[in-house]
C-alpha cells in the first residue's frame, strides 16, 4: 500500500562552483529563506519529475502538480504519463490511482514510520529548512540563483539511502525552481517547478479523488 507516495517521499546538474560556507555561514541564508517562504499561505505549481534508474538507459518522467495549503493540506496530483493522486488532510493521508481506481486511507499517526517520510516531504516544501541542520550537513553552492547542498550525517535515517540533496530557489528567493536527488543506488530525481502561483485561491478539486 502507499507504494507510489513511498516513491515519491524518498526522492519526496550543471553547478557553480561552491561558496564553501559551513553550517554556521549558511544558517543566516536559511533564515532568510525560510522567513520569505513563511509568507506563502498557498501554493499551486506545475512539476516535471524527471527519475534516473541506474539498472536503466532511459528516465522516468512525470508531470502533475503540487498544492499546498497552510497548515494542513497538500496535494500531488500526477497527470502524465499516468493518473494518480495523494492527498493529505491533517492526519489523514489518502490516495487514488487510475490502475484500481480505489481510495486508499491511512491515519499518519498510527504509522510511525510513513508520518517521518510525510514529515520529510512536509519540510522540503514548506521551506523550514533551519529544521534540516539536525539531520543534514549543508553548503551554498550558489549566490544567484541561490542554490543549497543538503547532505545526509551518518546519524541521519537519510543516509543510507541518499548522497545530497540539491534545492534552486527562485530568482526572488520565494519558492523552489528546483530540486535534486542522488542516491546511494547511483538513480537521480530531478524536480522542475513551473507556473508557480503563490497566495492564489486553489480550487476546492485540488483535495478531491477522483
Amino acid at each position: 500500500m502507499f507504494k507510489k507516495f513511498i516513491f515519491i517521499s524518498i526522492l519526496c546538474l550543471g553547478f557553480s562552483p561552491s561558496l564553501g560556507c559551513s553550517d554556521t555561514e549558511v544558517t543566516p541564508l536559511l533564515k532568510r529563506l525560510e522567513e520569505k517562504i513563511s509568507g506563502v499561505k498557498t501554493l499551486e505549481t506545475g512539476f516535471i519529475q524527471e527519475k534516473k534508474l541506474a539498472v536503466f538507459n532511459r528516465a522516468v518522467v512525470l508531470e502533475g502538480k503540487v498544492f499546498i495549503q497552510e497548515p494542513d493540506f497538500f496535494a500531488w496530483h500526477t497527470d502524465k504519463p499516468v493518473h494518480y493522486i495523494m492527498v493529505i488532510k491533517g492526519d489523514i493521508i489518502k490516495q487514488w490511482d487510475e490502475d484500481t481506481r480505489q481510495v486508499q486511507s491511512l491515519s499518519l499517526s498510527r504509522n510511525p514510520a510513513l508520518l517521518v517520510a510525510v514529515n520529510q516531504m512536509k519540510v522540503w516544501f514548506s521551506g523550514k529548512y533551519s529544521s534540516l541542520l539536525k539531520d543534514y550537513e549543508a553548503k551554498a553552492i550558489s549566490s544567484k540563483p541561490i542554490i543549497l547542498e543538503f547532505t545526509p550525517k551518518v546519524s541521519a535515517e537519510a543516509f543510507n539511502i541518499i548522497n545530497k540533496v540539491r534545492m534552486t530557489f527562485q530568482e526572488d528567493e520565494r519558492y523552489i525552481a528546483r530540486i535534486d536527488i542522488e542516491e546511494k543506488n547511483q538513480d537521480s530525481t530531478s524536480l522542475v517547478f513551473i507556473n508557480t502561483k503563490i497566495n492564489s485561491s486553489i480550487n476546492h478539486s485540488a483535495w478531491e479523488l477522483r
